[in-house]
């Protein structure tokens, strides 16, 4: 198993900062060469039915993992255009999960398909999504803080180091 991927500390993303009091603190690692993989259990505050995960929250992870996928194999910002989630079956709290995304052969530079996918340790899917991301517009990357783009920036160039001598 790779080694997690660094964490944007300078953001208060709900999805996957580690210090965000009530978020989902998801932390990925690389999964061959186009993907990313997280494991994640979620208790009783991120369900709508008792004992079943919110599917809000279902579709957050699959989001995240799909933009995560993007930050660690094309070192760029992107914004979700269009996502698609399918919910095959429940996803239940205090359960271990797997979050995936793999990025789809073909695309652009600008446009970049994925698909992604919760599943339990045995491996039976419970959600899939996919989807449509475009690189971000100039108002996304003008909102951030100094510190966030230097932050991005960072690990971006770390990515690139790390690809140009593994």
């Amino acid at each position: 198993m790779t080694e997690p991927l660094p964490t944007l500390d300078e953001f208060h993303c709900f999805a996957c900062a580690p210090g965000h009091p009530k978020g989902l603190r998801l932390r990925f690692r690389e999964s061959g060469p186009d993907g990313v993989a997280c494991e994640v259990t979620l208790g009783a505050d991120y369900q709508g039915i008792d004992g079943i995960v919110h599917g809000g929250i279902v579709a957050t992870m699959l989001d995240e993992a799909m933009a995560w996928c993007l930050y660690r194999h094309r070192r760029r910002v992107y914004v979700t255009a269009t996502m698609r989630q399918r919910y095959r079956e429940p996803v239940p709290v205090d359960t271990p999960l797997t979050v995936e995304a793999r990025i789809e052969p073909g695309g652009s530079i600008r446009r970049v398909r994925l698909d992604a996918r919760i599943r339990t340790g045995d491996g039976r899917a419970l959600a899939d999504g996919s989807g449509l991301f475009v690189t971000a517009p100039g108002s996304v990357l003008d909102a951030m803080t100094s510190a966030q783009r230097a932050a991005l920036e960072g690990m971006f160039e770390a990515f690139a180091a790390r690809d140009h001598t593994g």
